[in-house]
C-alpha cells in the first residue's frame, strides 16, 4: 500500500494535536491511547501498543506500556486490561518479536509470523497476528521505547518505517518531558519534606540566644520599636504594620547586625506552616516599603540582616 502526500499531511496534524494536547494532559496514559488510536488509523493496523524501556535487577530490558489496544479475549485478560489501563501493561517476553526490537534495538518487520523464528507464538484464543511491526525510539542514542502495530493490510515494508520516523520522535519526545517532569515534582516533594524536618528539628531548640534589650529600642532615622506591643514610630508618629510585618521586624531587632536565617524567620513567623521561600521574600518586600530608611539586607542562600550601627 503506497503512501501519498495525504498520508504525510495525515501524519503531520497527528503529531501537532497530540503536542497540542500534551499542554493540557498530566497523564500520559491518556495522551498515548489517542496517539495510538491515531497510529492505528494512520497505518491501517488493528491493535498495538507504546510503551517505555525499562531494565529489571538483571539489566533485562521490559516494556511498561503507556497506551495498549483493548484485544481482551477472555475475563481474565479483560480484568487484566481494565486493571492496567492506568497503569501500564508490562511485556517481558523477550522471545518475541517486541522482544526482538528490545534484544536488538532494531525495527522488527514480520509479515508471517506463524513461521518467524523470532515470534514466540500467542496465548490460546488471542485475535490472529497476521502481521507485525516493531519499531524503537530513542533519547541520546540508548533506547527509549517501542511502538508496535499488527494486521496491516498487506503488511509492512521499509517505506513505512521511513515514514513513521517523525512519529517516533514525537513519541521520545513526549516520553522524555513526562520523565522531566516527573523528576521535577519529586525534587520538589523532597525539599518540601526537607524543609519540614528542618522545622520539626528546630521546634524544640531556640532559634538563636535571647539577648536582653531596652523596651523601646532606638533605630536608625529616628525609628523607635517597641518589643512588647510590637509598635513603631518615627518621630513620635505611629507606623502601621501587620502582625507578620512586625514580628519579622522584632526578630531581625533582636540579632541586630547579624544574620537571621531564612529557617529561623519562617519557624518564628510561621510556626505551624510550612510556607515557600516568597512568602519569606514578599514579607520582607512589604516591610522595606514601609520601612525605606532601614537598610534590610538580603544575603543570598542565607538569610537577612537588619544593620543598626550607624545609631545616632
Amino acid at each position: 500500500m503506497p503512501i501519498d502526500n495525504q498520508d504525510h499531511v495525515q501524519l503531520l496534524e497527528t503529531i501537532s494535536s497530540t503536542l497540542s494536547r500534551y499542554i493540557n494532559e498530566s497523564n500520559p496514559y491518556r495522551l498515548f491511547n489517542g496517539l495510538l488510536e491515531d497510529l492505528l488509523r494512520l497505518t491501517n493496523s488493528e491493535y498495538g501498543f507504546i510503551g517505555e524501556v525499562f531494565y529489571d535487577r538483571q539489566q533485562l530490558p521490559y516494556i511498561q506500556n503507556y497506551a495498549t489496544t483493548n484485544i481482551a479475549w477472555s475475563d481474565e485478560t479483560k480484568q487484566l486490561y481494565q486493571d492496567t489501563l492506568e497503569k501500564g501493561m508490562v511485556f517481558k517476553k523477550l522471545n518475541s518479536l517486541y522482544g526482538e526490537v528490545l534484544k536488538t534495538a532494531q525495527p522488527v518487520i514480520a509479515n508471517n509470523p506463524a513461521d518467524d523464528p523470532r515470534a514466540g507464538g500467542i496465548p490460546k484464543g488471542h485475535p490472529p497476528l497476521n502481521s507485525f511491526l516493531g519499531l524503537p525510539f530513542y533519547t541520546n542514542g540508548q533506547l527509549q521505547g517501542v511502538v508496535g502495530i499488527a494486521n496491516r493490510v498487506n503488511g509492512y515494508d521499509q517505506q513505512l518505517v521511513d515514514f513513521l520516523a517523525p512519529f517516533l520522535s514525537t513519541c521520545s519526545n513526549l516520553v522524555e518531558a513526562y520523565r522531566n517532569n516527573l523528576k521535577r515534582l519529586e525534587v520538589e516533594d523532597e525539599l518540601q519534606r526537607t524543609k519540614s524536618r528542618l522545622l520539626l528539628l528546630m521546634a524544640d531548640q531556640p532559634a538563636f540566644p535571647p539577648q536582653p534589650r531596652p523596651q523601646t529600642q532606638p533605630l536608625p532615622s529616628g525609628y523607635r520599636f517597641d518589643p512588647q506591643s510590637l509598635t513603631l514610630t518615627r518621630h513620635q508618629q505611629p507606623i502601621h504594620l501587620t502582625v507578620k510585618e512586625a514580628k519579622l521586624l522584632a526578630t531581625l531587632l533582636n540579632s541586630a547586625d547579624q544574620v537571621v536565617s531564612h529557617q529561623q524567620l519562617e519557624q518564628l513567623i510561621w510556626p505551624d506552616v510550612v510556607v515557600s521561600d516568597s512568602s519569606l521574600r514578599s514579607l520582607v518586600l512589604r516591610l522595606r516599603k514601609k520601612v525605606p530608611e532601614l537598610e534590610i539586607q538580603g544575603l543570598a542562600g542565607r538569610g537577612y540582616r537588619l544593620n543598626t550601627r550607624n545609631v545616632a
